[in-house]
């Protein structure tokens, strides 16, 4: 709940409980009074004459002691009254500072993990309603830690295996080298060859390693600029030729020529790399991969940059799309040890996204699989002419 909804659910407590309390403290007031008054007027009634004869007899026919006498019996029924008056109201107090107890109590339970729903009466229903929903995100939060870090953990066990299957072969090809210094030219180039492919596969590893003991997107810093996106796309694109190339993929970029934008560059460099290279990963051979980008006018007048990445593989299951942006989490579950990383790309490419107030979607259908990146850009609406100009906006 956020501080509005807790503002408005403090308020709406608040009036409820004061209500609850005057309305009983009010009705506890009438019956005293009507109960005192019914005894006083039957006792009138039962013992009034005799009680007069008695007081006759007594002080005889002096006007003034009757009158004293009648003054003092008055004044006592009075006192009485205010009395019994004062102990209602003491009462209710009371029970008001019971609901403090009462809630000082139920957040007691919730700060110690208790188990069982917090319990209270039917005036504090709202902060009741209020503290089981804390309590249900937290146990729903610690749920999600302890199993981030589980899959952490399982992760780290991967990635040191994975470390030792490259070293393994570098340390098993430079020996070679190193005891038959005679090696055919071709031979020692081809093993040159592999050594360094399995020493670049081992800095890969190492750079994952470094991405889980540094990942803390909770403090992502933004710094936006206005840049052409364009120009910045197709250079984000131009860096995965290489490894395009080597699975016979088609890098295709789909947009226009010039696209002012403003965002931090340099994040969502990092947002399109990890995109593009989960794409590079998974798509089939000989297939090609798309970048798609423009600016979006949404129905409400907002302007937003589109960035989307499609490729042709592997489709993802449902529960991978609803999961593929955890961080930790890998959809590849054989774990080849040539493709697939620590899991963070997509969960940072996300954080990065929201960090600059837009987000990310992913959508697998048939076999073509689609990451949409959404980064606003403002309240204006882009040229009528603008090749880039499309109906939409952010959709899940």
């Amino acid at each position: 709940m956020d501080a509005t909804g807790f503002d408005l659910a403090k308020q709406d407590q608040t009036r409820r409980l004061s209500n609850a309390v005057l309305r009983r403290t009010l009705v506890n007031v009438v019956v005293f009074a009507v109960v005192y008054l019914v005894l006083f007027f039957g006792f009138m009634l039962t013992l009034g004459s005799p009680l007069s004869n008695f007081v006759y007899n007594l002080v005889g026919q002096s006007y003034w002691a009757h009158t004293t006498i009648a003054n003092l019996f008055l004044l006592c029924v009075a006192v009485g009254f205010v009395v019994g008056i004062v102990f209602v109201v003491r009462s209710g107090i009371n029970r008001a500072l019971r609901y403090f107890d009462l809630l000082l109590d139920s957040v007691t339970d919730v700060l110690a993990k208790r188990e069982g729903p917090v319990m209270l009466p039917s005036e504090l229903a709202p902060t009741a309603l209020f503290l089981n929903n804390i309590k249900a995100e937290g146990e729903q939060n610690e749920r999600a830690a302890k199993a981030a870090e589980v899959r952490k953990n399982e992760l780290v066990v991967y990635l040191a295996h994975d470390i030792k299957t490259p070293l393994t072969s570098i340390i098993g090809y430079l020996t070679l080298m190193d005891e038959s210094p005679d090696l055919p030219v071709d031979v020692r180039a081809r093993y040159t060859g592999i050594t360094l492919a399995k020493a670049y596969r081992l800095e890969e590893l190492l750079d994952e390693f470094f991405e889980i003991t540094r990942y803390n997107l909770q403090t992502i810093p933004i710094e936006r600029s206005r840049f052409d996106g364009a120009l910045f796309v197709n250079q984000v694109i131009e860096e995965f030729y290489p490894l395009a190339e080597g699975r016979s993929l088609a890098l295709v970029y789909d947009g226009p020529e010039e696209l002012p934008v403003f965002a931090d560059a340099g994040r969502v460099a990092r947002v399109l790399n990890n995109v593009l290279k989960n794409a590079v990963a998974y798509a089939d051979a000989g297939t090609e991969v798309r970048v798609r980008t423009g600016l979006v006018c949404a129905p409400d007048g907002f302007v937003w940059w589109e960035l989307t990445v499609s490729d042709r593989g592997r489709e993802l299951s449902p529960e991978h799309l609803e999961r593929i942006f955890e961080k930790f989490f890998r959809a590849d579950a054989a774990r080849g040890s040539d493709e697939g990383g620590a899991g963070l790309g997509l969960a940072i490419a996300r954080e990065i996204a929201r960090a600059h107030g837009g987000d990310i979607y992913a959508r697998s259908d048939a076999g073509l699989t689609s990451f949409t990146v959404w980064i606003p850009q403002g309240p204006s609406v882009p040229p009528a002419n603008s090749e880039t100009e499309r109906a939409g906006g952010p959709v899940a």
